[in-house]
């Protein structure tokens, strides 16, 4: 409907019904994830549905019954909106090809699969959620396409415009302080500017080892009040991860702002997501891949951590970025060189994720050998080499051989990669079970790159499937592809903070969602030939908006809630001895979540506190190694002072 038509009586009941239908449907999706709890029974291949106000109150269904309700309501819904009717064979096909990418990406199909590690219960009920809201957006839309609001649109008019002629300079300066305050923010409101998760203490224990310059520890007396995951504990006191984020992370220590590391390589990132995009679709497919960088919850939460994730994220962008330039010969030497460091860097980080980001890279540079010197490609592997010469002298250095990876030689030659038994479960990890967690990868990606109340990739489907694709765009498919793969190959999966093992490819994501976003303008002409392009990018822009607030209002606070309960652990006893001046302390720790959180504090070691596990009457043991201390019992956050006879 034109700008200038205004609509009758029957398309305003048309337009109250579309409305009615939003909220009948997403009042649906509210009592499917407020008041249902979905189960998922593996051995019958069912699901149970549970009412939570009475348990007593149960319902089986089989699994393909659920999902084949699912898929015709997701069918339903894209009929909606995607032109079939009277269409050419070549388009029914494209249509074709969207329903089933969109429904493998949607859809909990993966637990048609094996057993896996997935946690089913949470992405059985997103999935079904996700899809009832869908229905409920999509109607949302079709109303919208035939109202009219002047004032609205004259806003998103001027916004538009402002934005794309707001220089790129000020854009980056803006959205770079945007992401470091939201994401200092999140560091100390959920996680208290502490590392809370498992990983990131293990990690902070090696950056305060590096910090204090050293590899390594010397074994501590009585080591058995020490071991804790992912520490090595023989003959030496270090980690099994990588040196690469240790040694970024002892930067922060030594600086003491180590709550800051990984804002700021997350707006650093979100630098080079801009200046990737505007380097291969221009100034505005920039700006709205930098403002979606901004605006996702998977990227604001993860950055605001102290994860690995971030760091190996900010070298593998940039590295992404000055091959694009080599590829463009714009300064071929200094981009060779700062690719070659930044893969290397990244190498050093999250060797295995890098290793897999560097496949699609390897075959863009044969596919465009012609546009690239021999002579810069030698440059840059040179960085490379040579990080991986530090990576088998760190290795020398504590495992005591060059090619014995410290997670091997923590957890055993069956933590490889790879289709064998998994040494957790005893059960072998099959080709089958990859095929899952890839599909469940694309399940959890669809709620947690932006939680939106509808699909987080269905404007990358749409771009896929209806879009023009040249190199560059195969080349972010093979980034997004290349980690799936890879990461089927490794036995273990857990959502710790979404699907986190395929977070590097998030770049690559974002910027084919700004081009399916783009694509979507023409695409709402096509199929309302009467709207104006203007009133077509309002809707859209109207839409996007409608989304975002939906996800921060309702999705974003209940994540960072959890978040908050489960990894944002508080150092209360180490602010305790600091507040009394208690100059030298042994502290016996109750509870793994407080004891992994202090443990870091153990390096460097007795200097000044040591906090070790509490291990009741053997205690003494310990305690007699360091008469000149004081001597703690702290069970959840209180703290206790007792005498040597006491323990």
């Amino acid at each position: 409907m034109g700008n200038n038509v205004h609509a009758t009586f029957p398309q305003w009941c048309r337009i109250c019904t579309y409305l009615f239908g939003t909220v009948f449907f997403f009042w649906i999706g509210d009592r499917v994830q407020n008041h249902l709890v979905i189960l998922d029974d593996n051995l019958d291949n069912n699901i149970l549905l549970v009412l939570r106000e009475a348990p007593y109150l149960s319902f089986t269904f089989p699994l393909w019954s659920a999902n084949l309700i699912a898929g015709v309501l997701l069918f339903g819904t894209l009929l909606l909106i995607v032109p079939i009717i009277r269409v050419s064979r070549q388009r029914l096909l494209h249509f074709t090809i969207f329903c089933i990418l969109l429904f493998a990406c949607a859809l909990p199909l993966h637990l048609q699969f094996d057993n896996a590690r997935f946690n089913y219960e949470n992405l059985l009920f997103l999935s079904y959620t996700l899809i009832l809201n869908s229905i409920g957006v999509v109607l949302c839309f079709r109303g919208l396409i035939g109202m009219q609001f002047p004032r609205l649109n004259g806003f998103f008019s001027r916004l538009f415009l402002w934005i794309h002629n707001l220089r790129p300079r000020f854009f980056v300066i803006g959205i770079f302080s945007s992401a470091i305050l939201i994401c200092s923010f999140i560091s100390w409101k959920v996680y208290n500017g502490v590392p809370g998760f498992i990983d990131s203490c293990i990690y902070m224990f090696q950056a305060r080892l590096f910090a204090d310059g050293t590899l390594s520890a010397p074994l501590p007396p009585e080591p058995e009040f020490f071991g804790i995951t992912h520490v090595i504990l023989n003959n030496k006191w270090y980690t099994m991860y990588p040196p690469g984020y240790p040694a970024i992370l002892g930067l922060g220590v030594l600086f003491k702002i180590t709550w800051l590391v990984n804002p700021l390589l997350g707006a650093l990132t979100i630098v080079c997501i801009f200046l990737l995009a505007k380097e291969l679709y221009g100034d505005s497919i920039a700006k709205l891949s930098a403002i979606l960088a901004c605006a996702s919850s998977f990227f604001l939460f993860m950055s605001s951590e102290f994860a690995s994730h971030t760091s190996t994220l900010f070298f593998v962008t940039l590295a992404f970025l000055s091959f694009v330039w080599m590829v463009k010969k714009k300064r071929p030497l200094l981009s060779s060189v700062v690719c070659g460091i930044c893969i290397g860097i990244a190498l050093l980080c999250r060797p295995y994720t890098t290793a897999w980001i560097c496949v699609p890279m390897g075959i863009a540079a044969v596919v465009m050998r012609k546009e690239l010197s021999l002579r810069h490609v030698l440059i840059g592997v040179i960085p490379i080499l040579a990080a991986c010469l530090v990576f088998f002298a760190y290795n020398y250095a504590t495992t005591g051989h060059p090619l014995l990876l410290g997670y091997i030689e923590r957890n055993g030659k069956l933590h490889y990669p790879g289709f064998h038994k998994d040494p957790w479960s005893h059960e072998f990890h099959t080709v089958t079970q990859g095929i899952k967690y890839i599909l469940g990868y694309l399940n959890a990606l669809n709620y947690y790159l932006f939680e939106w109340p509808m699909p987080s990739l269905f404007f990358t489907c749409l771009f896929l499937v209806y879009g023009r694709k040249a190199f560059w765009e195969w080349v972010l498919v093979g980034w997004i592809g290349a980690l799936l793969i890879g990461h089927s190959l490794y036995f273990f999966n857990k959502l710790d903070f979404g699907p986190r093992f395929v977070y590097e490819c998030l770049p690559a994501l974002i910027i084919l969602t700004s081009r399916g976003i783009s694509l979507s303008t023409q695409f709402i002409i096509s199929r309302w030939k009467t709207i104006s392009e203007a009133h077509a990018r309002n809707i859209l822009c109207f839409t996007l908006v409608g989304l975002f607030l939906f996800a921060f209002l309702f999705n974003v606070p209940s994540t960072a809630k959890r978040y908050q309960n489960y990894y944002g652990t508080d150092v209360t006893i180490q602010k305790y001895l600091d507040k009394n001046d208690i100059l030298q302390a042994i502290v016996f720790v109750k509870g793994i979540r407080s004891y992994q959180v202090h443990y870091p504090f153990n390096a460097p070691f007795a200097k000044p506190h040591i906090y070790a596990k509490d291990r009741g009457s053997e205690n003494k043991k310990l305690a007699e190694k360091f008469p000149d201390h004081r001597y703690f019992i702290a069970d959840q956050g209180k703290v206790e002072e007792i005498y040597f006879d006491e323990l």
